[in-house]
């Protein structure tokens, strides 16, 4: 189907949060002819939105180009598990290093005040994003789950945060927030909110907007030129050009191979009813996931759904996924997923299937890239944590381009050692990329099974886990 054949139903079809938003999805106009612009930012999903909110927050006068693909909050920020966390992947590398610690820190401080930002600008916008900030509970199923979360909170304390930010749970008290089979115990987690993120995504759309930036969807920017860029139809030409592309960025030319896209897919029951509730213990909209390596993840919905995450795959060639048949075995795996940790919902109507795709870097560590003589910038890599991490990310690309000198501006993930000011680090070229990708994938499965059946091997597939990349 060619982009501008897409309408707002077609929209709908790409998730439960896409579906179930209010308003219209019919996509806005796209961009035709040579226009000109202060700053124009490529990706209208959250990234590129909050880097346009604070900027014209910051200096109304500058004029504001948004470019998009399809429409606002198509890619990730339409489709994730509606985690607003203040965990991000990558992060622990630099809190495991004594030259990094302090700074890495700071970070992590910033990143559990970016959960809260996002709560503060949704009630002063006006949108109801569904945000409540009940805090995050992972359980552990099998006896190697429980001792990498007694390890994972102690960690934590070691690194100055105590119970009030991360505590132990014992069975019992687990059990009090969400009732999964053979739980023995686990963690919480405070900084985290349960949100529906398409309506954060459309919501700051029509807030830029009303700001005065010029939102143009299905435009998909072909290439990125020393002052501006081109689309099928159009150019803008700026001082300042953006990348908020994430899982998307190897759409554009020369960029095939930086933040690479690897997928995960997603289910929404049908609304539990109060037994459903009873028996899951899914009474308040904490987030939680089990321990397993292959991650399963979830909240219940506002209206009373479960939409549950499951790992996807990595397609040959960087291959981007938006659109999946209800018959793809990635859903049949979820749903068995689901039944198993909640045995309850083993037969429970399934009213939505979906997936899409993360960006992720070489490295595995996030960034907020920008060069002030070029104009260039780019921010993410995320790797599937990125629902408060782009609101720290879009408030700090705000802050470069303005030159304003604050703790963001200068934090440890901003212009990190070789990087430039567009992804540089490629990954490897095919066949090893995907050969690497997918042999880490089956050795999780194979190390979560061996687990489950409290085999030996477990311990053995865990410690190649340990040494193989990424």
């Amino acid at each position: 189907m060619h982009i501008s054949d897409r309408d707002e139903s077609f929209y709908r079809s790409q998730s439960y949060w896409l579906d179930s938003v209010p308003g219209s999805l019919k996509p806005r106009p796209h961009l035709t002819g040579t226009q000109q612009a202060d700053v124009v930012i490529v990706g209208a999903g959250y990234t590129g939105l909050w880097t346009a909110w604070y900027l014209r927050e910051h200096a109304p006068h500058l004029d504001i180009v948004l470019l998009d693909t399809d429409i606002a909050g198509f890619g990730a920020s339409g489709r994730n598990g509606g985690w607003c966390t203040a965990y991000l992947s990558g992060l622990d590398q630099w809190l495991d290093q004594p030259a990094t610690r302090a700074a890495a820190l700071a970070l992590q401080r910033d990143l559990m005040a970016a959960v809260d930002e996002v709560g503060r600008v949704s009630c002063l916008e006006a949108i109801d994003c569904h945000f409540d900030k009940r805090g995050h509970v992972a359980v552990a199923v099998t006896r190697e789950q429980l001792q990498r979360s007694d390890e994972d909170v102690a960690w934590w304390h070691a690194l100055g945060f105590g119970e009030k930010h991360v505590r132990a749970l014992n069975v019992a008290e687990v059990r009090q927030h969400v009732r999964m089979a053979d739980s023995c115990g686990g963690h919480f987690m405070r900084h985290c909110a349960a949100l529906h993120p398409a309506r954060l995504a459309r919501g700051l759309a029509r807030a830029v907007v009303a700001k005065g930036v010029r939102l143009y969807e299905q435009s998909p920017v072909l290439a990125l030129s020393d002052h501006g860029v081109r689309t099928p139809e159009g150019e803008v030409q700026a001082a300042v050009t953006l990348l908020a592309t994430e899982g998307f960025t190897n759409t554009i030319e020369g960029l095939q191979q930086h933040l690479i896209p690897v997928h995960s897919v997603m289910l929404a029951t049908e609304p539990l009813t109060p037994a459903e509730r009873a028996a899951t213990g899914l009474e308040r909209r904490h987030t939680w996931n089990s321990g397993s390596h292959l991650a399963n993840y979830g909240q219940l919905t506002f209206d009373g759904r479960i939409a549950f995450g499951n790992r996807g795959r990595y397609g040959w060639g960087s291959r981007i996924e938006t659109t999946f048949a209800d018959s793809d075995p990635l859903f049949a795996e979820a749903q068995l997923a689901l039944g198993t940790l909640f045995p309850a919902l083993k037969d429970k109507a399934i009213s939505h299937f979906w997936g899409g795709p993360m960006g992720v870097p070489r490295n595995l560590q996030p960034a907020v890239v920008f060069d002030a003589v070029a104009g260039h910038g780019w921010a993410g890599g995320y790797f599937g944590d990125g629902v408060a991490a782009s609101n720290l990310a879009g408030r700090t690309l705000a802050d470069l381009v303005l030159k304003r000198d604050t703790e963001r501006s200068r934090a440890l993930w901003v212009n990190p050692p070789g990087l430039s000011a567009l992804p540089q680090r490629a990954w490897e070229p095919e066949p090893l990329r995907w050969l690497a990708i997918s042999a880490r994938y089956r050795i999780m499965g194979w190390a979560d099974a061996a687990e489950a059946a409290g085999r030996p091997s477990a311990r053995r597939w865990n410690q190649m886990l340990e040494r193989f990349p990424g």
